[in-house]
């Protein structure tokens, strides 16, 4: 169940957030679409901004494995 209560609160997280700027951020965090410095600036903007804390945590562990995997671009 914890799983799916994690899943409830990223929903609930992303409600608050304009649609349009929900589809900017998937976009982003599509490989090779973003550098590292720019998901991590989406993490900061989830966190402080919308106060979606799971979400930008979620962008974070993303732009760790992109950089693992060589997902992401160039600096």
């Amino acid at each position: 169940r914890s799983s799916f209560a994690r899943n409830l609160r990223r929903a609930a997280e992303l409600s608050l957030i304009p649609d349009e700027r929900i589809l900017e951020i998937y976009n982003a965090l599509r490989p090779y679409r973003s550098t590292k410095k720019q998901l991590l600036e989406i993490a900061d903007e989830l966190e402080t901004i919308y106060n979606a804390k799971v979400n930008s945590e979620f962008v974070r562990e993303a732009a760790e494995v992109y950089e693992k995997r060589n997902r992401l671009l160039p600096d």
